[in-house]
């Protein structure tokens, strides 16, 4: 006589396998979010020494954050309005750009431009654009460059940082600051005390309506609101490179370290221990 399951006895293993992939479905979330986040730590590093060998080529310096109508730019923002961002410099030596992406973060959604001119404007990585490119003018358009060896504490200074993407902003726009000079939002990330310089800034780190990443581009914390645009995708951390090349993981405590911020801090943090401060090149 043949003898078939009951009906308690499906459930019975219906249950289990249920409860086995609740169990097993968070697990492999977290490995995937892990090489991810893996995959965006190497593409930080080779952007990174990309940087650095765009810097052997030119004198030691560091590419100019947005250069604008230079003769040779490849990008556009409207009619007359050419620019060369740092990450479109350094594409001879990235040879793409795909490692301008973070893993971790949105697609980038291609609006009118080719793909790589579009990435080059839109990348998932900033750039300290306030002590590696200064603009020390009255207003925009005055951008300047450093020297790579001029930094005291190469290995302690931030050159990249994990950033939004282009579709994580909600304001419905694309935003540069001071058109035709200004440097491009999408292009950086800004330091805690970006007012530190007399240089042109968005809103340094801080939260509240007048913030530019929180209260316009209207980004949440994770995405980079409150800390410039700096985002923390991975175990609420983010992927930084640093000046001597290297890269790794760090919090936004870390990157704060030396000032007045904290994660509900206003708008106007204010630098309060020089010695501590990763961003400049004391």
């Amino acid at each position: 006589m043949k003898r078939a399951f009951t009906l308690i006895e499906l459930l019975v293993v219906i249950a289990i396998i249920a409860i086995l992939a609740a169990i097993l479905f968070p697990v492999f979330a977290q490995a995937k979010a892990s090489a991810k986040a893996t995959a965006t730590l190497s593409n930080v590093k080779q952007t990174s020494l990309s940087v650095i060998m765009y810097g052997a080529d030119s004198d030691d310096t560091f590419p100019i954050a947005t250069q604008w109508n230079s003769g040779s730019d490849q990008l556009s923002y409207g009619a007359g309005f050419a620019f060369s961002t740092w990450a479109w410099r350094v594409v001879p030596y990235t040879k793409n750009t795909d490692l301008f992406m973070d893993a971790l973060a949105p697609t980038n959604v291609r609006r009118a431009a080719a793909q790589q001119n579009f990435d080059a404007y839109h990348v998932q990585m900033g750039y300290n654009h306030t002590y590696l490119s200064p603009d020390f003018g009255a207003s925009p358009g005055s951008q300047s460059t450093t020297s790579q060896t001029s930094f005291a504490n190469p290995a302690e200074t931030v050159m990249l940082a994990a950033k939004y993407a282009n579709t994580e902003n909600k304001s419905g726009s694309d935003w540069g600051t001071g058109f035709p000079g200004g440097v491009l939002s999408y292009a950086v990330v800004e330091a805690p005390d970006c007012y530190f310089i007399p240089q042109w800034c968005l809103s340094g780190w801080g939260g509240g309506a007048s913030s530019f990443h929180e209260g316009i581009l209207k980004l949440t914390p994770v995405q980079g609101g409150r800390t410039g645009g700096v985002s923390f995708r991975h175990a609420n951390q983010t992927t930084v490179a640093w000046v001597d090349g290297h890269a790794k993981r760090t919090t936004a405590g870390a990157l704060a370290a030396g000032t007045n911020w904290n994660a509900t801090a206003p708008e106007g943090v204010r630098i309060t221990d020089l010695t501590r401060y990763v961003w400049d090149n004391q």
